[in-house]
């Protein structure tokens, strides 16, 4: 057995207790189910695997697949529930963490041009009629120099502007496919 699913709009979890779903088992590699072999909550498994593949994304089912006893006593109406609190309370933390992310960013972005421009009047001072005396190597290192630290020290805000988000609105998106999901419960 195991957690792919056939069916492109319905996500697949097999677990041997609910309970699993939002609580970690200890790690068993007998269980049928996936994240119960990696010792991982079944909603840290589905979020991991909805934000791998971004096609598991269009999914509006998830079925839980449990062992036929708990699966007959096993309400649906109370899990989907619980899936989607789970899931829209995460999502708020990750939304704090997006919007924490870009005021931090803003905020080193505006230091750091500060220090670009302070380094660019130093390497134009050092370009200036002011350095003749200075002997040519030494001017053009220090033009340089200067310079090329003003740029680099430009890189960290890019970086947390640019390429930090992305992975905090690839979880946002999975966590919103999750807050969207239908629970159906079958036993095996």
């Amino acid at each position: 057995m195991s957690d792919m699913s056939a069916n492109p709009g319905q996500l697949d979890l097999i677990l041997s207790d609910v309970a699993h779903l939002f609580s970690a088992s200890d790690p068993d590699p007998f269980s049928p189910g996936d994240c119960e072999v990696l010792g991982i909550s079944g909603f840290d498994h589905l979020l991991n695997r909805l934000n791998m593949d971004k096609s598991m994304q269009r999914s509006s089912t998830l079925l839980l697949s449990l062992p036929a006893d708990k699966a007959s006593q096993t309400d649906a109406g109370p899990i989907t529930n619980a899936l989607h609190r789970q899931a829209s309370v995460r999502l708020q933390e990750q939304q704090r963490e997006l919007h924490n992310t870009y005021r931090y960013g803003w905020k080193v972005a505006g230091i750091a041009l500060l220090i670009l421009a302070l380094c660019l009047a130093m390497s134009h001072l050092f370009a200036s009629d002011y350095t003749e005396s200075m002997r040519p190597l030494m001017r053009k290192t220090f033009e340089y120099g200067f310079e090329i630290i003003g740029w680099v020290i430009m890189w960290h805000p890019v970086d947390v502007l640019v390429f930090s988000p992305l992975p905090i609105r690839c979880r946002i998106a999975a966590l919103k496919t999750l807050a969207a999901l239908k629970v159906d419960v079958k036993g095996f």
